[in-house]
């Protein structure tokens, strides 16, 4: 009969996900998931097995829970305009605050790992798009509500948006200032006009 697990797996997810979020993969050793998870080496190869699947469950954990949160106002809000210039708000404020400067872990993978590692580039290409389709839904809610100018071209608008928030999770992981961000952001928000 199967013991029962000794430990709160999401609890677990959420450690390595910090752990490789501030380091990265190739520089997150086994021993620094030991013990930042707390878990023994025997029971993260038995659970989750070796760095790179939990690395792959981590992208997903993420996903569910942070990315989720980040892009929510693409979603929720009704008004697509004042979606689109909230999220990029929020993500100029949360970029640096704290002193993080940690990006999107997302984005930090795929520009370290999606040349040579196509589970994390197809990822990173999901996530992409994913993005580009919250913004695409929230510019047509913008040009349906008259906020937003009818000659946009939605597809290539989206697309633009979605890169350039990438752009600003960029910018905070290599520890660009709240002044340097809000001038970025801005000019980026000008472009609805």
């Amino acid at each position: 009969m199967a013991r029962p697990r000794a430990f709160d797996e999401e609890s677990v997810l959420d450690n390595a996900m910090n752990i490789f979020w501030n380091k990265g993969f190739e520089a997150t050793s086994v021993q620094d998931l030991v013990d930042e998870t707390g878990l023994n080496r025997a029971s993260m190869y038995s659970s989750f097995g070796d760095k790179k699947a939990l690395f792959l469950r981590v992208l997903d954990h993420y996903s569910q829970k942070i990315s989720t949160t980040r892009f929510a106002k693409l979603r929720e809000m009704a008004d697509g305009r004042e979606a689109i210039i909230a999220t990029f708000h929020d993500a100029c404020r949360l970029g640096c605050g704290e002193g993080r400067h940690k990006g999107c872990l997302i984005v930090n993978s795929g520009m370290e790992l999606a040349p040579h590692d196509p589970e994390t580039a197809a990822i990173a290409q999901a996530s992409f798009r994913r993005v580009e389709d919250m913004f695409a839904r929230a510019l047509h809610r913008g040009v349906e509500q008259g906020t937003i100018g009818k000659d946009k071209n939605i597809r290539s608008f989206s697309r633009f948006l979605a890169g350039s928030i990438q752009g600003v999770h960029l910018m905070a992981r290599r520890g660009a200032d709240k002044d340097t961000l809000d001038d970025y952001v801005n000019t980026i928000l000008s472009t609805l006009d």
